[in-house]
């Protein structure tokens, strides 16, 4: 797994990282919550773990930031304290988990988040259609098809939202939380090309436009 470790205390975020590499993973780090959230614009991270109260930004704030788009985000571990917190089942709309500072408790919830993130994801698609978080991949009429993140996440907002429209400045808040860009042009453009890597392996039509208001998957997913 890829995971940002957002923590202020260097020795707790060495701590945390050092766990997370001895069991095959992949830890990044932020010291605050502007710098995770320019990491999160450039990285595609499969979960977070974020002190509750980082610098720069609020910790309420960071977690709307970074699930940004109909809870699609990475799963989001708020580190509690100290005091030991008792497991509840996964299922928060807003992404976000409570977890123990001891860093066994701390990696089963994080492990736990994780997968129940890929089952949802996996589970959303159809047989003419699926995600593959693990690649970030889409397998479309029995192929394989590796997108670039920008395409990913508008496909993965597409499969979560079907058969529903997903509007035009959502997926532009998802995609650019930062600046939604000046002229729709950037948005077309990308679905534009998703369209393309579609159709390549029998897709043609599986995404509609809305005009005027978004896009949507095709009724035949």
């Amino acid at each position: 797994m890829d995971v940002l470790i957002i923590e202020s205390d260097d020795r707790r975020a060495i701590d945390i990282g050092d766990y997370l590499s001895r069991q095959g993973d992949d830890p990044d780090f932020a010291s605050d919550g502007a710098l995770a959230i320019r990491l999160c614009d450039a990285h595609r991270y499969d979960a977070v773990i974020l002190d509750p109260d980082p610098p720069r930004v609020d910790s309420d704030g960071l977690c709307t930031r970074l699930r940004a788009g109909l809870g699609a985000g990475p799963p989001i571990i708020v580190l509690a304290g100290n005091e030991r917190v008792p497991r509840e089942p996964i299922a928060d709309v807003e992404n976000c988990v409570l977890a123990s500072n001891e860093l066994p408790d701390l990696y089963a919830r994080l492990e736990s988040a994780v997968h129940y993130k890929r089952r949802r994801l996996k589970s959303a698609g159809s047989a003419a259609l699926q995600l593959d978080p693990d690649r970030s991949a889409a397998h479309c009429a029995g192929e394989t098809v590796p997108l670039a993140p920008t395409s990913y996440r508008i496909l993965e907002l597409l499969v979560q939202a079907h058969p529903d429209i997903v509007l035009r400045e959502t997926i532009e808040n998802a995609v650019w939380p930062e600046a939604r860009p000046a002229s729709e042009a950037a948005l077309r453009g990308h679905v534009h090309r998703l369209r393309q890597l579609l159709a390549e392996v029998g897709g043609e039509s599986l995404i509609r436009t809305v005009r005027g208001v978004g896009y949507r998957l095709s009724d035949a997913i």
